[in-house]
């Protein structure tokens, strides 16, 4: 017996680049031909998708034959049945857009902080950072320019 969760993601659907000023009630007059809707729900932060859950799995797949490509309010919409996963970056289907954002930053260990104290405040006996010390390479000595 399959458990409510799936039920209900068999009748969810993704609307996918939308316009800025898409509602849900441009939504559900959209998708009211295809069956009941039981929720519309249109994102905000950040705008350009929406779900759209019906009472019927049947109506969803519907809905995403017909109206996947077609155009809303100017912009061709991508209308996608729902997977239970949310996309990661790499893989989010905008085309076009470097998702790529580098290596994740990570924590310093050391439970002191790196900024240094304002002047005149009292180091309450810690001595400061000796800078010296540290292993370092070498630089090369400066080239010398030969006249020719």
């Amino acid at each position: 017996m399959a458990n409510s969760r799936d039920e209900d993601l068999a009748c969810k659907v993704y609307i996918g680049n939308l316009d800025r000023g898409t509602s849900k009630y441009d939504l559900e007059d959209v998708f009211r031909r295809f069956g009941p809707m039981k929720n519309v729900w249109v994102a905000r932060s950040p705008p350009g998708f929406a779900f759209v859950q019906f009472e019927d799995p049947r109506d969803a797949e519907d809905a995403v034959r017909a109206l996947d490509g077609t155009r809303l309010r100017g912009s061709r919409i991508r209308v996608e049945m729902c997977h239970g996963r949310r996309r990661d970056s790499q893989n989010s289907g905008r085309r076009g857009r470097d998702n790529f954002r580098g290596p994740p930053r990570r924590r310093s260990r050391s439970p002191r902080s790196r900024s240094p104290s304002p002047r005149g405040s009292p180091t309450y006996g810690r001595k400061s950072p000796v800078y010296g010390n540290r292993s370092r390479s070498p630089s090369p000595p400066p080239r010398s320019r030969s006249r020719s």
